[in-house]
């Protein structure tokens, strides 16, 4: 395996994720697709096709990354069947985080205020073949976490 993707949506844990990874890794990186936005894709949006080219500009980077020997750990909102297939020639690992108890989290986020454009509500993943890992939000998150990279 040469590197992990995770998905999910907003506040589901990705970011915790990625960096309890990147401690137990040597020679990885992360690409979080939040700061891919800020200073590479800020020409885009927040439609579903923006959202297609960003994943898609990170999968470029990823495969420069690759190359280089680094063990990546990519993190992003959205994700589709092609970047599946991407991921499977480069040996990154696509994992959807699903936060438990989600419903809570969603009424009081930022993001899910938003009417249009926003995955979850009105854009949706495709069906993909990926792992699933639960984040229950304790000790049990963490534990599953380190499983996927034995």
């Amino acid at each position: 395996m040469k590197g992990i993707w995770f998905f999910g949506l907003s506040g589901s844990g990705k970011s915790f994720a990625s960096k309890f990874i990147k401690r137990k890794i040597k020679n990885s990186i992360i690409i979080d697709g939040d700061q891919i936005r800020k200073y590479i894709s800020y020409d885009l949006g927040y439609t579903k096709k923006d959202r297609e080219n960003q994943i898609k500009r990170i999968s470029g980077l990823a495969k420069i990354l690759v190359r280089q020997d680094f063990f990546l750990i990519i993190s992003t909102v959205y994700f589709n069947k092609k970047i599946s297939k991407i991921c499977s020639k480069l040996k990154i690992l696509p994992v959807r985080i699903i936060r438990k108890n989600f419903s809570k989290i969603k009424n009081k986020h930022k993001t899910y205020k938003n009417k249009k454009n926003v995955v979850g509500k009105d854009i949706f993943y495709e069906k993909i073949t990926s792992k699933i890992v639960i984040n229950n939000g304790d000790i049990k998150f963490c534990k599953k976490l380190d499983l996927l990279i034995r």
